[in-house]
């Protein structure tokens, strides 16, 4: 996000061959190899989607940036208001009160570029109005409510307004006016409850990211949000994120297609059997066949409440620039034919198949820059998998789910650091409770879930041990998690043995409120 901020800014200048965007990554990269920069949030992929600033370094360069104007900041007990020279240029408020107020109020805050304003609802009244920043290129709005009172009225004046973020669930609409700003290149109201777009939004032709609330993977919140008439006009376009297709026009999701530019897909689909429905799974086919062949390196879709993607079955031509694949719905029928060890640019792959088979594996393990797989399957359906020293040479993290039990062999997966299963207990005991883990020779994690239908406790406690000791040989000391619904184990990096505790049941709590004589609840 805040690359975004230094393109709108005018920091990035354009270098041959080079988008604004990658240049703008490149440098931030060189902060972070600097220790400048401190990643926090790492994607699986190895980019870095979240920052902050050492303590000792956030003071020298807040001390610079007041010493050379070039950053003003009024927060809580701190204000440097009264010791900037000049002209106020970037002016981040994070806390406002009448005093505060009073002093901005003799401010002449028409030459500011930047405004960021994170504050709760009762300070709204203490706050510049819009219409005194006259060149605003970046605005950055986090509020607790009444956001809606504060930027209907003046946003459309900001004519070289270029990034705009807004924050606030109880926003319901944009203000009609944003179409008016013909510059903007970045809409980020992903903290909103904004269903629909103004009309005439296709005039915001300069536009490159589209970023509202991104489809979960996990559960269902319900999107209505339509992509906006005209879409196929926004070919600048590189980023959407967070719209239904479902709730979308069919000519709409057609328009998809002529986003020539678009790198990113982040979309939801609903759940039915109705001829508008498969209309529009069908135009969105049409599209993404197009886009596969142009610049897409991401693709997310989410059909909740769990729903068939079996339209993607097929896919031609197939999708050579694609760097992601999450596909969030019910098991596929069949594996998708179109997944090929062709896309050799495909790193990170979220599927979930109705049978996990030899051949599919076989595929998955060709793929030559697939770092980071999550395969699941209906369970009952996938029988024991053996992962055998061929294939998989790129891969660092393993998630499986749906088989009755997994195993190693030497050679699988030789540069594997993060792994996650679930095997059946009574399949685990047929295979001599071995996994195959000494076979994984960079492994620094492994969680498991056991599943233990139709065995004993004792059968379910050997399993668990089992595991136990299989890991514990294990010269890297992986860190472990054991999830058998009545235990969770875990065994730090460096630390010697496990730490077992046993979760609560009911008629634990029972017992122990009993004996602490004080009823249950």
């Amino acid at each position: 996000m805040i690359v975004r901020q230094w393109i709108a800014e005018g920091f990035i200048p354009e270098e041959h061959g080079l988008s604004q965007q990658d240049v703008a990554e490149h440098y931030f990269y060189e902060l972070i190899n600097k220790s400048m920069v401190q990643p926090l949030g790492i994607r699986h992929d190895g980019t870095v989607h979240a920052c902050r600033v050492h303590d000792m370094m956030l003071e020298i360069l807040i001390s610079k940036s007041v010493e050379d104007n070039f950053m003003t900041v009024v927060t809580s007990g701190e204000n440097s208001l009264a010791n900037h020279r000049g002209v106020i240029r970037r002016l981040s408020i994070q806390h406002i009160d009448e005093e505060v107020a009073s002093a901005l109020e003799n401010e002449n805050l028409a030459h500011v570029r930047s405004l960021t304003i994170t504050t709760s609802s009762g300070c709204i009244k203490h706050l510049p109005r819009l219409a005194k920043f006259e060149v605003l290129r970046v605005l950055d709005l986090a509020f607790g409510e009444n956001l809606e009172e504060y930027i209907m009225k003046g946003l459309d004046k900001f004519f070289q307004l270029k990034y705009l973020k807004l924050k606030d669930r109880s926003l319901s609409k944009l203000p009609p006016g944003i179409v008016k700003l013909r510059d903007l290149e970045s809409l980020d109201f992903r903290g909103t409850s904004v269903n629909e777009l103004p009309a005439c939004f296709a005039k915001l032709t300069k536009l490159r990211h589209l970023v509202a609330v991104p489809a979960p993977p996990k559960r269902f919140s319900g999107y209505r949000r339509s992509l906006p008439t005209g879409i196929g006009y926004l070919s600048r376009l590189r980023v959407i994120s967070g719209f239904n297709i479902t709730q979308s026009s069919a000519d709409v999701v057609e328009d998809l297609a002529n986003l020539t530019n678009l790198t990113e897909l982040d979309v939801h689909l609903d759940d039915g059997e109705s001829s508008v429905y498969n209309r529009n799974e069908e135009m969105l086919r049409f599209s993404l066949e197009k886009l596969g062949n142009l610049k897409l390196k991401i693709l997310k879709i989410n059909k909740r409440p769990p729903g068939s993607l079996d339209f993607l079955d097929s896919w031609s031509p197939p999708p050579l620039s694609l760097r992601i694949l999450k596909m969030y719905g019910k098991p596929l029928r069949n594996f998708p034919q179109w997944i090929t060890p062709a896309l050799t640019r495909l790193s990170i792959l979220s599927i979930t198949l109705s049978k996990v088979t030899e051949e599919g594996l076989r595929t998955l393990g060709e793929l030559p820059a697939l770092h980071h797989l999550q395969l699941s399957s209906n369970p009952g359906q996938t029988d024991s998998l053996i992962f055998r020293g061929i294939g998989f040479v790129s891969l660092k993290r393993f998630s499986i789910a749906g088989a009755e039990y997994v195993t190693f062999a030497r050679g699988a997966m030789p540069k594997l650091e993060k792994l996650w299963l679930s095997f059946n207990v009574s399949a685990a005991i047929t295979y001599g409770f071995y996994l195959g883990l000494e076979h994984l020779p960079s492994l620094k994690y492994f969680g498991a879930r056991l599943i233990s239908r139709s065995v004993t406790s004792s059968e379910s406690d050997a399993a668990v041990t089992a595991v136990m000791d299989e890991a514990g040989i294990h010269p890297n000391h992986p860190r472990v998690v054991i999830d058998d619904r009545s235990y969770i184990i875990i065994k730090k990096e460096c630390d010697e043995g496990y730490t077992r505790s046993r979760k609560k049941s009911k008629e634990d709590g029972d017992r122990e409120a009993n004996q602490n004589g004080h009823p249950s609840r």
